[in-house]
């Protein structure tokens, strides 16, 4: 398997916060900013060269407190791309992992899926190739 690790997803309180400060303080741009999603989650990617940082905010404050707890932000994913995510799910379930849906989702220009962490080394990533 040959994975890329394309960026890194953090919960935060607040897009506009977290993102000033990767501006200002870390000189990272701001490079997409989707429309918010049915549910009200707003996702914004910054980068510079190869780093990426995906912001996630959750509009729902139940939600929010599950995802972030007290904290003002928390690493939440390592996204991987891969050549082949469906290859790549089955041989990960045959190995005891499980993910949070059944089948891999279109987000945007990729088909993805985010694995439960308790089963994959207690880390979520999110596994997506791009759709051709």
């Amino acid at each position: 398997m040959t994975a890329r690790v394309d960026h890194v997803g953090v919960v935060v309180a607040s897009i506009d916060v977290a993102g000033k400060f990767l501006r200002e303080a870390l000189g990272l741009e701001l490079k997409l900013e989707p429309p918010p999603s049915a549910d009200g989650v707003r996702t914004a990617f910054f980068g510079g060269g190869d780093a990426r940082v995906e912001l996630v905010e959750v509009s729902s404050p139940e939600a929010l407190a599950t995802r972030l707890g007290r904290a003002d932000a928390r690493i939440e994913h390592i996204a991987l791309e891969v050549e082949d995510v469906r290859e790549v799910i089955a041989r990960l379930r045959a190995r005891g992992v499980t993910f949070m849906t059944e089948e891999p989702l279109r987000v945007r220009d990729t088909l993805a899926i985010w694995t439960v962490p308790e089963t994959s080394a207690g880390i979520m990533w999110q596994l997506f190739n791009r759709i051709r």
